[in-house]
């Protein structure tokens, strides 16, 4: 069954309940009606979390406080963005390119020079005359 308890004065329960955290007023954190709405709220979580009294001094610097976390959260968020659109960007750019030769393209490529680098270098050796003239002319 349920009993009842009294505090008496010096008993360990009767500093907590007079201790109890009283409940913060939203209005002192708006203040005017032109300021920011967000970073009064903010505030007031803040103070809420914290468990702080809702004086003048406090709510300014609380207020001071939540308009630095929320200018970090948009910088952070624009910086994101702005990264995620440079990867898209590039994505982008990257589809539009042609794909690259593949191993065997490029090893026929090499052989096919060097067969035709032979060639010059049979037909120049079965002319000589050529060669000569050649020579002649890098020679000056």
């Amino acid at each position: 069954m349920a009993s009842v308890e009294t505090f008496r004065p010096g008993a360990p329960g009767a500093d907590a309940a007079e201790a109890a955290p009283r409940p913060i007023d939203l209005a002192a954190f708006q203040g005017s009606p032109e300021a920011d709405r967000l970073t009064g709220l903010v505030a007031f979580a803040l103070a809420a979390e914290r468990q702080a009294d809702a004086e003048p001094e406090t709510v300014a610097r609380l207020r001071q406080e939540a308009d630095v976390a929320l200018t970090e959260h948009a910088f952070r968020t624009l910086h994101n963005n702005v990264e995620r659109l440079q990867q898209e960007a590039v994505r982008e750019q990257l589809g539009h390119l042609p794909r690259p030769p593949g191993f065997l393209r490029l090893l026929a490529a090499n052989l096919l020079a060097l067969v035709l680098v032979a060639a010059a270098a049979g037909w120049l050796a079965l002319h000589p005359q050529t060669l000569a003239g050649i020579t002649g002319l890098l020679a000056g």
